[in-house]
């Protein structure tokens, strides 16, 4: 008797990793409001910045795709910190932000 109220009794449900993010009130900015820093020199880029044919900023990929922001000037710069990465397969040493 013992054996089968054990096995009857339901776990409580447990809560999705989303779940608890959306209790804990934490929220993450759209991609176009985030805090974008150039890698190579550190300087704030505003999103308008990455548009058009006279655009001061651009995004590098490295070979595993993934994106890096980059003044237009700083693109060499940017792109040893890259290739870099990709050889060594540590992270980018970005530059310390500046505003």
């Amino acid at each position: 008797m013992r054996y089968l109220f054990a096995h009857t009794m339901k776990k409580e449900k447990r809560l999705t990793k989303a779940e608890k993010k959306a209790l804990s009130g934490v929220v993450r900015k759209p991609a176009e409001e985030q805090h974008i820093h150039c890698i190579a020199c550190g300087r704030h880029l505003d999103a308008h910045e990455f548009d058009g044919p006279s655009a001061t900023a651009t995004v590098l990929y490295c070979q595993h795709r993934s994106g890096f922001p980059s003044c237009v000037k700083c693109a060499p710069m940017s792109q040893v910190l890259l290739d870099e990465h990709d050889r060594s397969g540590n992270a980018v040493q970005p530059a310390a932000a500046w505003h």
